[in-house]
């Protein structure tokens, strides 16, 4: 039964309080739930220390997250995720308030609350390696939200700047442009488009400035094309991989997917020929669309679909009442399942990761790089060591990443060879105290990037350093001439 009171203040209150109870697995656990948190943690330490992001730490993606998390780290102090798994509690909550408010505002107070708690519910109900984590996606959430709303209120300044805010967190949240082009129009006609186009316009140039304009054309908006390509041999491996993704989301939104069936159900507005909720399919449809590519790598990738599918719940559930209480009892049990899952792995300990982390920290000074070779950013993280080369895993370089087929990559397969030997350049220029070939343990793939199959990698290490030892099957090397070292520990 929803409540006949409407106050921002108590909707966010009881929306916050819901928000915590299903967030507390990752604000219990010190690890990073994914490799995409650690690379976040690892480019906010380069900031921290006065470094520049596709420089010093290089990925393909947008700045502001980086920039939050550095925030976050400044703040506290030093740089533990749970603080900004805070922070990420602060942003759903405000998604979730502001797509609640505009759910009432067009269709009633239960419209709002269904809105608000399926924003929470969503966020949550995942697998236990996106549900609990700050990811990318989850900082676009809220100037999506923001934009969408603002256009169907024609508020061109603000969509278009809230547009820019989104795009620089999470790439495809680009697509949003056209559900609130097409709100601005139909309020005010080609001039409110053109004004959000400037606004936002202005605002990546501005937002971006401190980073590079060029840089993060170069990294960000524009160099993504060798990542997310596909052979043809890959097709097949894409495809499943996909499918699994799409079946993780229907399973733990099957209840909000009820209430979006309800929606889809609803006659047109009576006198005006069109429906009330157009723009919010054109988000679900544009957002489908965007996701495409990316749920072949995580399921947090979905997340974008949040804000278009909490608000056509919400109209659901004015279409049908009959269908909240199922809705709502499925949803339930995916946050528990969620919960359950999230718990466990939030009690995990990962003992390799902190004993490479202490070997790069007794081998190494502070500001020396070190080299992980595979896919475990969570060394720099805990070490608090920039990567060697900028990037915090090889997968850009040995083209080794979710949704490919497991084929064997070799040096001279390489699918960018201007990056990669860009890459060595780098090393020679400023060369890892210790090197970590994690691709020995066979840790995340990487039996398909063996260190043998790049010999230009195995010269520089035969030219300057020396195997020291191994750790749980991860062979380590340091450099002949070492440094210092004695950093803090991890």
């Amino acid at each position: 039964m929803f409540l006949a009171e409407w106050s921002m203040v108590r909707v966010s209150l009881v929306l916050g309080g819901l928000a915590l109870l299903t967030r507390l697995p990752g604000l219990r656990a010190d690890r990073a739930f994914n490799p995409d948190e650690a690379t976040l943690a690892t480019g906010a330490q380069a900031l921290g220390r006065g470094g520049s992001l596709y420089v010093d730490v290089i990925d393909r993606k947008p700045p502001l997250p980086f920039a939050a998390y550095a925030g976050v780290f400044g703040l506290s102090s030093g740089s533990d995720l749970r603080w900004v798994r805070l922070l990420a509690v602060v942003l759903v909550v405000a998604t979730a308030a502001v797509l609640a408010d505009e759910a009432r505002r067009r269709w009633g107070i239960r419209a709002g609350w269904v809105a608000g708690i399926a924003v929470v519910a969503a966020s949550a109900a995942m697998g236990p390696a996106d549900a609990p984590a700050a990811n990318f996606e989850l900082f676009a959430l809220l100037p999506i939200a923001v934009a969408v709303v603002a256009a169907a209120r024609g508020r061109s300044v603000v969509a278009g700047v809230a547009l820019a805010v989104a795009v620089l967190c999470k790439q495809p949240a680009a697509v949003t442009a056209v559900p609130v082009a097409w709100a601005l129009w139909r309020a005010r006609g080609w001039r409110g488009v053109g004004v959000a186009g400037l606004s936002g316009a202005v605002a990546t140039l501005a937002l971006a400035a401190p980073f590079g304009v060029d840089k993060v054309l170069e990294w960000a908006l524009l160099g993504t094309g060798g990542y997310l390509g596909l052979g043809a041999s890959d097709v097949p491996v894409a495809l499943v991989r996909a499918a699994a993704i799409t079946a993780i989301g229907l399973g733990f939104w099957l209840g909000a997917w009820l209430l979006v069936l309800a929606a889809g159900r609803t006659p047109l507005v009576a006198g005006r020929g069109r429906r009330d909720d157009l723009d919010v399919w054109l988000l679900l449809a544009v957002s489908m669309v965007a996701l495409t590519p990316g749920v072949r790598f995580f399921p947090h990738y979905l997340e974008q679909l949040v804000p278009a599918l909490a608000l056509l719940a919400a109209r659901g559930a004015v279409a049908r009442p009959d269908w909240v209480r199922p809705a709502a009892a499925l949803g339930a049990v995916a946050v528990v399942v969620a919960g359950v899952l999230a718990w466990g792995a939030a009690a995990q300990d990962l003992p390799l990761e902190r004993d490479l982390a202490a070997f790069a920290v007794a081998h190494s000074g502070p500001d020396d790089p070190i080299l992980v070779w595979g896919n475990v950013p969570e060394v720099y993280w805990r070490a608090d060591r920039v990567p060697a080369g900028g990037f915090t895993h090889s997968e850009f370089l040995t083209g080794s990443s979710g949704g490919r087929a497991h084929d064997v990559a070799t040096e001279d397969e390489a699918p960018e060879p201007d990056v990669f030997s860009e890459w060595l350049d780098r090393l020679a220029e400023r060369p890892p105290a210790v090197v970590f070939d994690t691709s020995a343990a066979k840790i995340r793939g990487g039996q398909d990037f063996p260190l043998a199959g790049f010999p230009s990698l195995v010269r520089f290490l035969d030219r300057g350093y020396h195997r020291s030892t191994t750790i749980d099957g991860v062979v380590v090397y340091v450099r002949n001439q070492p440094s210092t070292g004695g950093g803090k520990g991890p």
